[in-house]
């Protein structure tokens, strides 16, 4: 059974260093891929770690600084140039389409496919995105600038139907979509068998909230409680946290309080000041409130 899969392309802050890329994350999906952020160099890292651009069919942006938007011209420009057809949803704050609009206007150059802009407006969490596989909500984060954070949300599949149930049975094609509806399956002699015997559970549903850039919300808390996977951002470790509350960014230990009181399952951080060389300091801080925390690297790879 297919896995939602995350890589990390990009934990850097506002300044790429060596080895460390400006902020983007990819989620696969059975049906999909879904990009959020996409800080200069995306599309680079992309091709680094084989991912298929094409598959991507939502963008979304948090907000318009451009360490979480500059990459976007040049990812589009490439799907543009690599003869892309199907069209692309991109979500974002409002002056997200101005600023695409006008890069294509002054560099000539008019997609191929059609781009659709979703401009996200909202002080509460909101469904943004939905399909029949997941569902996808906006919510406000506090920042500079209007910023919003994104949780995924896997629906509950329907149940598998027992494959050997379906050998020694000889079940037509036409009774599955019913059993996976939760129907008994009746055979020819008449003889009933119980879902609950043919069927079993499919996995529990998953999510993933995605926070960056943000000071210290607490609000958020209500926002993304009992969230499978927590990427929330971490510029600063405590001992500079003037600087953070300044700057309207995190610390580890902001990140770890955030995580511990939604029950969270696992916290992840990211967007590292450059300023800092021992990453593993972070990970530290963030340990001593909530246990369950990974600092990311580029290529990391999580399974939901």
């Amino acid at each position: 059974m297919f896995k939602d899969i995350i890589t990390v392309l990009g934990t850097s802050g506002a300044i790429p260093i060596r080895n460390r890329k400006l902020s983007s994350y990819l989620l696969e999906t059975e049906q999909d891929s879904i990009l959020f952020d996409c800080g200069e160099g995306t599309q680079f890292q992309l091709f680094s770690f084989k991912k298929r651009i094409h598959k991507i069919s939502k963008i979304f942006i948090t907000h318009l600084h451009g360490d979480h938007l500059l990459g976007l011209p040049g990812l589009l420009s490439t799907m543009h140039l690599l003869d892309r057809n199907k069209p692309i949803s991109i979500y974002g704050p409002e002056g997200i389409e101005e600023f695409i609009n006008s890069i294509n206007k002054i560099i000539n150059s008019e997609p191929k496919f059609e781009i659709k802009f979703h401009i996200i407006k909202t002080d509460s969490k909101v469904v943004i995105c939905e399909n029949k596989k997941y569902s996808i909500y906006a919510f406000p984060l506090l920042h500079g600038m209007e910023t919003y954070g994104y949780l995924y949300e896997q629906k509950k599949a329907n149940p598998r139907i027992n494959k050997d149930f379906i050998k020694e049975n000889e079940i037509p094609n036409e009774w599955f979509s019913k059993i996976k509806k939760g129907e008994d399956f009746i055979n020819n002699e008449g003889v009933v068998f119980a879902n609950k015997d043919i069927t079993k559970e499919a996995d529990s549903p998953k999510s993933f909230a995605y926070c960056t850039d943000t000071a210290y919300f607490p609000q958020i808390v209500d926002y993304i409680k009992n969230v499978d996977l927590l990427y929330h951002e971490a510029t600063f470790l405590i001992k500079n946290n003037k600087d953070a509350i300044s700057k309207m960014h995190s610390t580890a230990t902001d990140a770890a309080n955030i995580a511990k009181d939604a029950n969270v399952g696992k916290l992840i951080i990211g967007h590292f000041s450059a300023r800092y060389k021992k990453l593993k300091l972070f990970e530290e801080e963030a340990k001593e409130i909530f246990e369950n925390t990974n600092i990311v690297t580029e290529g990391l790879v999580i399974e939901l």
